[in-house]
């Protein structure tokens, strides 16, 4: 079964504190972190695309592009995100083989998503499966490395043998 996952940017901007605090000083930057960090990520998923709204943008057309592998779309003036999302969600309904992801907080959104078979995830439970992914890697990161600096040899040898080596070592 494939999994997508499509995530409704500002408003996990807003929910994510360090991003939120972010886009109070420049909303360009919190976009390229969330995507960035979204990026590291994006092997969980058949598919990640994350939609802005710029339904406030004047005379603003839709936009695709993809960044780091992720889908990332900017809705057309008069377009939010919200409903870009059901569009999509409700194109790949009749898909049996795909598990669809929204990642919102808004409640409105996610009653819309759930009528259309897709599942929710909230900012905050995404962060929090992040963040566990993330500690998950370093910590098979870590185990990795130090079995690469162990010297497996030394397992595998007969007492004996560890013994002669170790006088013939010390008599030089």
């Amino acid at each position: 079964m494939k999994e997508f996952l499509i995530v409704d940017g500002y408003n996990i901007i807003n929910a994510w504190e360090e991003l939120s605090a972010l886009a109070s000083e420049d909303m360009d930057y919190a976009r390229y972190r969330l995507i960035n960090y979204l990026s590291q990520f994006n092997n969980l998923w058949d598919k990640l695309t994350v939609v802005f709204d710029a339904h406030l943008v004047p005379g603003g057309t839709e936009s695709r592009e993809i960044v780091n592998s992720i889908e990332v779309i900017y809705t057309r003036e008069g377009e939010r995100a919200d409903n870009l999302i059901e569009k999509i969600t409700h194109n790949y309904k009749s898909n049996l083989n795909i598990n669809i992801w929204v990642a919102t907080s808004d409640q409105v959104e996610q009653q819309t998503i759930f009528s259309q078979g897709a599942l929710r995830i909230t900012p905050g439970e995404l962060k929090r499966l992040l963040d566990t992914v993330k500690k998950d890697i370093r910590s098979n990161y870590s185990e990795n490395i130090f079995m690469l600096t162990r010297n497996p040899l030394d397992e595998r040898l007969k007492e004996e043998v560890k013994e002669k080596l170790e006088q013939w070592r010390r008599s030089k």
